[in-house]
């Protein structure tokens, strides 16, 4: 990795007549978005918040939508926060849509509902950054902000022939200096919208035209006054952080039914949720994330890690520590008798990325458990018989206490029988939701 200074600042770069071919390009390649053709200062920050770290073409269907159930910014203050994951779930990311709902709390509260156009005051809101910030100013108000994200860094380390890491704090400054020095100053003879049409330009172009890995330097405008053309450098310019390898790891989701565990005094009705006769067959056990947990507030199956020489195995039961993992969190969060509870065998397996992870969930039901103090010794029972960690306090209502698996996290701060047909109305993780449907569908055969 080179850590060298930029190897040039732009100060000689033709911006007048650079400017005039982007925008000739732009009017007749640029992209067409719902927030651009009304770019109001809400729908912008919404669209911008939804396109952090997502695709544009996945962003579209949900903006609509969000748009449609939240209006404005007092429509997304009034808002729960649950109903707020509802209307992001799929997105990923889901703290984003957390800080979007306390971001419009605070324009209810603080600017009359309307998203101030005063960078300080955009830049105090939840959620909002240099690069955000400055979108919104750009976009929704027409006011001289640049933009630095990765379609523009791409292609302004390749107007400048940029050599150092994009990351460094120099090539930072180099980048975003160069990002002000496209938009023309203020005066009053501009041409109306001139900052965003710059800003958009830029960014289509780095996205349509100066692609990653084969940039279509033939039909690029700009290609005169490219460093990285004239040099050759477009295969080892812009220079990346390398990003660390992903680790692999194995969880268990269960598929618990009331049918499969009678008498858990923890876990919650539905509210509103009408009596049925197949209630115990249908109704599943939810988890809502705390907070400081992946997928905080969203709702999902109990998920548990899976030991390293069980990753591949079909039947879970004989994992040990999931089983400790399983028991505990039965026994002291959802209240439930005390069994030997196991995880059944694998029905499916969802796999997915999340941060650092690249996880395969194994989906399996609760075996049928036996009583603890009836069933017989096992062979697993040695690797169980280690001093276990202090326990939780527990009441006496609770009965004895349980054991606390070393490393077991908390599963949730709110447990939910949930009827099958009501799953699609939760905000569920994105695995969940994977989860939920393979179960609806092997119900209904």
């Amino acid at each position: 990795m080179t850590k060298s200074p930029p190897s040039s600042s732009g100060a000689a770069f033709d911006f007048p007549r650079a400017r005039a071919a982007l925008l000739k390009w732009f009017d007749a390649n640029g992209r067409v978005f719902p927030w651009r053709e009304d770019p109001t200062p809400y729908r912008v920050w919404i669209s911008e918040i939804m396109l952090q770290q997502t695709t544009t073409q996945t962003v579209v269907g949900y903006f609509e939508r969000f748009i449609r159930r939240f209006p404005d910014a007092a429509a997304l203050a009034r808002a729960s926060e649950e109903e707020t994951l509802k209307y992001w779930e799929g997105l990923g990311y889901y703290r984003r849509a957390k800080m979007l709902r306390a971001a419009a709390i605070e324009i209810a509260a603080k600017h009359n509902g309307a998203f101030p156009s005063d960078y300080a005051s955009a830049l105090a809101l939840p959620g909002i950054g240099r690069y955000a910030a400055g979108a919104i100013l750009s976009f929704g108000f027409d006011k001289r902000f640049p933009i630095l994200e990765a379609n523009t860094t791409r292609l302004h380390a390749r107007l400048l022939g940029l050599r150092a890491e994009t990351t460094l704090a120099e090539s930072q400054r180099v980048l975003w200096q160069f990002a002000e020095d496209w938009l023309p100053r203020e005066s009053a003879r501009r041409e109306p919208n001139v900052y965003r049409k710059l800003n958009g330009a830029l960014t289509d172009l780095g996205r349509l035209v100066c692609s990653p890995d084969e940039p279509n330097c033939g039909a690029c405008p700009l290609a005169n006054w490219c460093e990285a053309e004239r040099l050759g450098l477009q295969a080892v310019t812009p220079v990346l952080k390398k990003k660390a390898d992903p680790i692999r790891r194995t969880d268990a989701a269960l598929w618990i039914s009331r049918a499969d565990l009678p008498g858990a005094a923890l876990v919650a009705e539905t509210p509103g949720a009408a009596k049925r006769t197949d209630a115990r067959q249908t109704d599943v056990l939810l988890v809502r994330r705390p907070q400081g947990a992946l997928w905080a507030g969203l709702w999902d199956f109990p998920r548990f890690p899976v030991a390293e020489p069980f990753a591949n195995a079909h039947e879970l039961s004989r994992d040990a520590a999931l089983a400790d993992y399983l028991q505990y969190f039965l026994e002291t969060e959802a209240g439930a008798p005390g069994r030997d509870y196991r995880a059944g065998a694998v029905l499916t397996t969802v796999r997915h990325a999340v941060t650092k992870y690249r996880v395969a969930l194994r989906v399996a039901r609760l075996a049928g458990a036996a009583p603890a103090a009836n069933r017989a010794p096992s062979l697993f029972d040695a690797l169980e018989s280690e001093p276990a960690p202090p326990v939780l306090a527990r009441s006496a209502a609770q009965g004895p206490e349980v054991a606390r698996p070393r490393e077991v996290p908390r599963q949730g701060d709110k447990l939910r029988w949930v009827p099958l047909e009501s799953l699609e109305s939760l905000p569920l993780s994105s695995p969940g939701r994977r989860v939920a449907r393979f179960i609806a569908g092997a119900v209904g055969k």
